[in-house]
């Protein structure tokens, strides 16, 4: 396979005693005495910009083939596969992937299926064998691992490579954002030292690593667009994997990306164990709330009196695995400022709910979207009497939050709002 020579900017982490430590260096495209040359990477989760990055470089270099291990979607809508698939085809090279716990929510599954079909699959390529197996419920069933061990037994090429989205560990110390079941993770991982894996490539988590335990190397690559879960000495690096096996072994580097700029139409809404970017073609898509409403501001004057439409605050932290009554809700803007809410107004009782009504984050004011309404998205409160004051401002803050920390409804409703994320206590 010929291929031009150029130097790309990357970064390497070298696993030390479990610290990652990054450097700087350069990389070269293989010589043509490649056996193989491929990329990874995964959790682009509606982020298309980074896999259209992605596919100019390989259809300038032409690798053999890219792979995407999984959570291509925000959340599995037919909408977001649509986005997905188009980016994707843009590659020159062939694509293959797997599913993600992403992809698979809300129905998602079925749709997956429809678009890439199974995600128990293997093939061949020269001394190579290539397995591919689902991890996309954070789990394996003891059907697919009978499948796994049948494929991986049956196979007599020199290396075998493994592709799921879900690491059977979490490398990061005090972390656990892997499989669920720690049983399965340690049959798998024991799996792939009875047959001799080379290397298992997975996502899930929002970085980079290379950890290597019991002789198997295992690379996380999470770093295509979704909101990284590391700090950069740690791995919280957006890229790509450039895989190339030679004669003499396999050689894995992270190639960087452009980081993400979350344009002023999406939000990223965050919890304990998962994350989402949400433009708003995706949020347009969810099920919407609708109602007119007005706050009153520090000074008792009444502001923003209009027909909001929005998604409800409840149904996008259930997307990222929903809120315990202790924690709090944290609404950001573009420019740092914040909002603390408690559980009780994201799910409001019944008190709570003749006062303040929905609380939503809305995308569009008198038939206006985003960007053309210039304030959204924003935080919104619809009550029943069409109009949110001081007064219920103060009836529904919890303590050490809204009225007690600034006493005006209007400062509840946060402008220009970017990250939503649920914050344990």
């Amino acid at each position: 396979m010929k291929q031009q020579r150029y130097a790309l900017a990357v970064v390497t982490i070298l696993v030390v005693a479990s610290v990652s430590i990054i450097g700087l260096y350069q990389i070269f495209v293989p010589d043509d005495d490649s056996i193989l040359n491929f990329y990874v990477f995964g959790d682009s989760q509606g982020y298309q910009d980074g896999i259209l990055e992605i596919a100019e470089i390989a259809n300038l270099e032409q690798p053999d083939f890219v792979f995407h291990c999984g959570d291509l979607t925000p959340f599995g809508q037919s909408n977001q596969y649509d986005e997905v698939i188009s980016a994707l085809d843009t590659f020159t090279v062939p694509v293959y992937t797997t599913a993600g716990n992403h992809d698979i929510r809300q129905g998602g599954g079925a749709r997956y299926n429809q678009h890439f079909g199974s995600s128990n699959y293997s093939f061949d390529s020269g001394p190579i064998h290539f397995t591919v197996f689902n991890t996309s419920t954070n789990d394996v069933s003891e059907t697919e691992l009978i499948w796994l061990e049948n494929d991986l037994s049956k196979s007599m090429s020199e290396i075998k490579f493994v592709f799921t989205h879900t690491p059977p560990f979490d490398p990061r110390t005090g972390s656990e954002h892997a499989m669920l079941n720690a049983t399965m993770a340690e049959r798998l991982m024991a799996l792939f030292e009875a047959q001799s894996v080379n290397t298992v490539f997975t996502g899930h988590i929002h970085l980079y690593n290379e950890s290597v335990r019991n002789g198997v190397r295992y690379v996380i690559s999470g770093g295509a667009g979704a909101s990284l879960y590391a700090s950069e000495d740690e791995g919280g690096i957006y890229h790509f994997v450039n895989v190339t096996v030679t004669e003499t072994g396999v050689e894995i580097a992270p190639v960087l990306l452009t980081a993400p700029s979350i344009e002023r139409d999406s939000v990223v809404v965050r919890g304990s164990d998962a994350d989402v970017t949400l433009s708003l073609a995706a949020l347009n898509n969810m099920n919407w709330v609708e109602g007119w409403s007005s706050f009153q501001n520090q000074f008792d004057n009444w502001r923003g009196y209009g027909l909001y439409r929005g998604v409800s605050v409840s149904d996008l932290v259930e997307l990222v695995g929903g809120m315990a009554v202790s924690d709090t809700v944290r609404v950001t803007s573009f420019d740092g400022y914040s909002q603390d809410f408690s559980f009780d107004n994201v799910y409001p009782n019944t008190s709570w709910y003749d006062i303040q009504g929905d609380m939503i984050l809305a995308y569009r004011l008198n038939g206006t979207d985003v960007l053309d309404w210039i304030d959204g998205m924003r935080l919104v409160m619809l009550p029943t009497d069409e109009a949110y004051s001081n007064v219920d401002c103060l009836a529904t803050s919890a303590l050490g939050m809204g009225y007690h920390i600034y006493p005006s409804a209007g400062a509840r409703w946060a402008r220009f709002v970017s990250f939503i994320e649920v914050i344990p206590r």
